[in-house]
């Protein structure tokens, strides 16, 4: 991470230090909060909520949020311990390539619950085969735009932090 006073290089073995767990987490959040009220948001400026959410029950809406915020924990983890936050360029690479993994492992989690609800094997293969490089794309253009986001927050916290 980017802490303005140069001791964020790599550890002497080569590995990148472990990223704060603080901002893991915050961003972990932030992402997966975000990735659930924009199309929740979307859906309902179109009318189209009520109907969706009819068939989903809350202990099935409650286990998707959580998969999708342990992903987003588990992949921020490791962009952040992949970068140091010093700019755009640097960040875009491994935040498409996380972001990816993140749209990609989220559709499984959606296919195993559509495997459960409608046990229809062609149904949910034909879902995967099309869905698993749509969701790699939009994981990874959502996953540079996450990271435009989160350079620009914690550039504004160090500030905060450094006029305090």
């Amino acid at each position: 991470m980017a802490d303005g006073d140069g001791t964020s290089a790599p550890a002497a073995d080569g590995a990148s230090p472990a990223p704060d767990p603080l901002l893991r987490w915050a961003l972990a959040s932030f992402h997966a909060a975000t990735l659930l009220v924009v199309p929740l948001a979307i859906l309902y400026a179109v009318d189209a909520l009520g109907s969706l959410l009819q068939g989903v029950h809350t202990a099935t809406g409650l286990g998707l949020y959580l998969a999708l915020w342990g992903l987003t924990w588990w992949t921020n983890g490791r962009w952040l311990a992949a970068t140091r936050l010093d700019g755009l360029r640097e960040t875009i690479r491994p935040a498409a390539t996380w972001g990816a993994v993140t749209g990609v492992g989220f559709l499984f989690v959606l296919l195993v619950a559509v495997a459960v609800a409608l046990p229809d094997p062609v149904f949910v293969a034909v879902l995967a085969l099309v869905g698993a490089p749509v969701s790699a794309l939009v994981g990874a253009v959502a996953g540079v735009g996450f990271a435009a986001l989160d350079l620009l927050i914690v550039a504004a916290g160090e500030r905060l932090a450094g006029a305090a």
